[in-house]
């Protein structure tokens, strides 16, 4: 009876968590003025226990606490738990107030925020052990024999053939409704450069820039098309997405992975839908992103049969290059990974070099070469001062008039509009509108200059400086945070299927769009499904991440973890990025997950070949 008492007032922590108001602002209080009632009386109005929904919470919560009753002494569980929990605490307050009101607003918001937290705490923690008793009652969910004939067909029999018709079979609807492909807002300012209607610099990558702009002038050249030019950037990228998944999953057979993992991968990759569209949209994104799982795929191919053959080199190649020339921080990713390797793995030096190398080679012909034969200068340096151009912006909005004359003369010197206005363009979660007034190429006197107000006013109002940067970055921690933009890229502006400017005329293939709106609200009703919605946001592969990490952690695997820092490095850049919860950016980690989730299990359970 004692422990199921403990498990009914852990139940009903956890449930008054999940219920409408979990977190909220203490302001009003109710209606008698007694101090402590008052406060008591507004929690208790948060919750919203009504329905039957909450009931079927109750009992669900219940069962899962007390089946896992007897497995509470796990620190490794418990410490990730309490972190889920303050992240997903501070992730509520900053959706509803874009600051930490909800948490630190004064004394007894603190309590009541507490109390918040240690209910997330006791979700997480028994959620996560209970998801291990699962797989502990059915160990035969982890078998690497595939039963069905079907998973015979596809795992064993043709681990590569079969995966990729799999792939371009389910990618099939998709190419047609969108034929030829769909573009990006980024992509279409990168044709822009490319076809002169705005000054090219290395603000986008310089060959993917060129490469996309020299698919559209083939297809204007050969079939006088923009819409064919598109095709040729498109369907090439979708196969090799298509042809990098299948090679995946034949690592994931000579790793022996359990037969629930590679069913969990395909499906991802080719039902899930996301990838069907961006692998078919003309993006800088896409590329890196495959060439990203490639990079990871072929170190866990190297380490977990021991071996490099020569195909492992010229992969490794092949994904380094993209990488360094897809995106601009492609070449941070790839250094601080292949290092890790280097240190970590240093019986693979070779491969691990050959990385490096290529990324060196071609960004020193790109950048020191091609860039100043083509005269095409540097971008504007404001897209590398997310962070702190934002924390000044949120400063100048909230503490005006506390800037001191000789700090409005500095910062006024830096940017393209008054401090007033720029005050009233903050944004907490995106900095593009601050960022885009602040001078192109500052020099370095000037830079020194900032940073030294900067720093003066971070010294007046810390707390404000902390805010911008958890304002900004808080979607990546907490899986409720919606998905900045939308899911699916098309090539239309406005309402309409198609894209004519002075420079551009592109048009869908297929004229009735009633195909594509049914894939598109296929995506939107996926977003509404309990569980499958958390796929569209950035928190949950953080914390996926973070999980596999402190598994490795916890049995002392510390050489593993080298295969998990380019996926970390990722994480870090979307944090410092110019926008709070920007899928789009984690799109490595996301699409690259059945690889370090398969390594993380092979080497946490003992099962590793």
């Amino acid at each position: 009876m004692k422990e199921i008492r403990k498990v009914i007032v852990k139940t009903l922590i956890a449930v008054w968590c999940l219920s409408g108001g979990s977190l909220s602002l203490m302001l009003n209080g109710y209606a008698t003025d007694v101090p402590v009632a008052k406060y008591f009386f507004t929690v208790l109005e948060s919750l919203d226990g009504r329905g039957m929904e909450m009931l079927f919470a109750l009992l669900g919560v219940g069962t899962m606490f007390y089946l896992v009753r007897d497995r509470q002494k796990n620190k490794s569980v418990s410490g990730l738990s309490a972190f889920f929990a303050v992240c997903t605490a501070f992730g509520i307050s900053y959706e509803k107030t874009s600051s930490w009101d909800c948490i630190f607003l004064f004394g007894n918001q603190l309590l009541f925020a507490v109390f918040t937290m240690v209910g997330f705490y006791l979700l997480y923690k028994n959620c996560i052990l209970f998801i291990g008793l699962i797989f502990d009652y059915k160990k035969d969910w982890l078998k690497t024999d595939a039963g069905s004939r079907l998973g015979k067909l596809l795992f064993e029999e043709h681990p590569f053939a079969g995966p990729l018709v799999f792939l371009l079979v389910t990618g099939l609807p998709w190419l047609v409704a969108f034929f030829p492909g769909t573009l990006q807002w980024d992509a279409h300012g990168q044709l822009w450069m490319t076809l002169g209607a705005i000054e090219q610099t290395s603000y986008h990558p310089v060959f993917i820039t060129n490469y996309m702009g020299g698919c559209i002038k083939l297809g204007r050249m050969v079939f006088g098309s923009d819409s064919v030019g598109l095709l040729f950037y498109c369907l090439p990228q979708f196969v090799v997405q298509s042809l990098v998944f299948s090679y995946v999953m034949t690592v994931l057979k000579r790793l022996k992975a359990p037969v629930l993992f590679r069913w969990g991968a395909l499906l991802f990759w080719g039902v899930f839908p996301y990838f069907q569209i961006w692998g078919y949209t003309m993006v800088k994104d896409t590329p890196y992103y495959v060439a990203f799982v490639l990079l990871m795929a072929v170190a866990v191919d190297v380490l977990g049969s021991g071996m490099t053959k020569k195909y492992h080199y010229v992969l490794m190649a092949v994904a380094a290059s993209v990488m360094a020339l897809s995106r601009n921080d492609g070449r941070y990713v790839l250094a601080i990974g292949l290092l890790a390797l280097i240190l970590c793995y240093r019986k693979y030096w070779r491969i691990w070099t050959v990385g490096l190398a290529a990324c060196l080679v071609l960004l020193v012909v790109e950048e020191q070469i091609y860039m100043p034969a083509a005269g095409i200068g540097k971008g504007p340096a404001g897209e590398m001062l997310s962070v702190p151009l934002q924390q000044t912006a949120r400063y100048l909005r909230d503490h005006y008039d506390e800037v001191t004359p000789e700090e409005a003369a500095v910062l006024q010197e830096g940017f393209e509009l008054s401090l007033e206005e720029m005050a009233a363009r903050y944004r907490p979660m995106i900095s593009d509108s601050v960022k885009s007034v602040f001078v192109d190429n500052p020099n370095g006197d000037y830079l020194k200059q900032y940073f030294k107000v900067w720093f003066a006013q971070f010294k007046k109002h810390p707390d404000t400086y902390v805010q911008a940067f958890l304002n900004q970055i808080y979607g990546y921690f907490y899986p409720n945070c919606p998905n900045y933009g939308d899911y699916l890229t098309v090539t239309y502006l406005g309402n309409a299927d198609y894209l004519k400017d002075d420079y551009l005329d592109l048009e869908f293939g297929i004229q009735n769009n009633w195909l594509r709106e049914f894939l598109r609200h296929t995506i939107y009703t996926v977003e509404k499904m309990p569980g499958l919605s958390l796929l569209y946001g950035c928190g949950i592969y953080t914390y996926l991440l973070l999980g596999a990490a402190i598994g490795l952690l916890s049995r002392k695997k510390w050489r593993q973890m080298a295969v998990l820092t380019p996926a970390f490095c990722v994480l870090l850049i979307c944090m410092v990025s110019p926008v709070n919860g920007y899928l789009r950016y984690m799109m490595p980690v996301m699409a690259a997950m059945p690889i370090w989730g398969t390594w993380w299990y092979q080497n946490c359970t003992g099962e590793k070949q």
